[in-house]
């Protein structure tokens, strides 16, 4: 009996190592699935191509079973939102850490509150009592700071919270501008979209620090260190700048990260939980 777990044991490890030759890339669904898709198999092929893999990009059915997937070391490699990478190590334990993106030379970024540009509202607090429309009740910018920017503003309170989840930025926005919600929570990049057809910034949120790439606990070390000097060397071949750019225009590298880097979020989200 004891000779057939060893065998057992002996297969499961050696299937795991042949694995680190066909990786998995997941993402968050803040997009349709074939556009996280094309967005990001451009970096999926630079990277396979720096390392002799093969990576496939898959996307998760939601945020927490994105979430689920990397906590359980269920995919290989993770992109993940700031408020998910939160989530996730306090929920599982703490990943190897790759890279964090860069956009437009920065390491950190924002979101905003936005209502129609015909609206009243002035300042946050003229929000209370206000329909307000968030994406995913996972997601950094569509949710958690936004929400933490509302209670400090005394703009809503638990037992008092008129507000739904739409499920992304481009709902929000929508949402928004169809006059059913008085304001809503986006990131740049949507407002740039829709700014044109009547939205305006009703506030700013405060700097968090970008997107994360994390791996499963059990990636051979040499795949690791593979994956992290071909990510910082990204923005140094024409290729990799390509591959960035499609994730974002803005996108200008990838950059070392630790995990003290999202402790600001840490403190937004624990703040959160002690209002509950």
């Amino acid at each position: 009996m004891k000779l057939i777990t060893v065998v057992l044991l002996f297969f499961t490890l050696t299937a795991r190592l042949v694995q680190a030759d066909e990786l998995v890339l997941s993402v968050h669904p803040f997009l349709q699935a074939n556009e996280i898709e094309a967005k990001f198999t451009p970096l999926a092929n630079y990277l396979g191509k720096q390392l002799g893999v093969t990576i496939t990009v898959k996307v998760g059915a939601s945020y927490d079973d994105h979430i689920h997937a990397i906590g359980e070391n269920q995919v290989d490699l993770a992109y993940m939102g700031p408020a998910s990478y939160v989530s996730m190590v306090s929920g599982y334990d703490k990943k190897p850490m790759l890279a964090s993106i860069e956009m437009d030379g920065k390491p950190t970024f924002h979101g905003y509150i936005v209502t129609r540009k015909d609206s009243e509202l002035k300042k946050l607090a003229d929000l209370k009592g206000r329909q307000f429309a968030f994406g995913d009740p996972k997601s950094t910018m569509s949710y958690v700071v936004p929400h933490y920017m509302l209670v400090q503003a005394n703009a809503i309170d638990h037992d008092d919270v008129v507000h739904t989840f739409l499920g992304s930025h481009k709902n929000v926005a929508l949402g928004v501008l169809a006059g059913d919600y008085a304001a809503g929570a986006i990131k740049p990049a949507v407002f740039s979209n829709f700014e044109s057809k009547g939205l305006r910034i009703l506030a700013v949120s405060p700097e968090i620090s970008e997107h994360v790439f994390v791996c499963r606990s059990d990636l051979p070390e040499k795949t690791v260190n593979g994956l992290r000097k071909a990510m910082f060397e990204a923005s140094q071949s024409k290729e990799g700048i390509a591959a960035l750019k499609a994730i974002k225009k803005s996108a200008t590298g990838l950059l070392p990260v630790q995990d003290a880097d999202y402790d600001n979020l840490r403190t937004i989200i624990n703040s959160l939980k002690e209002d509950h």
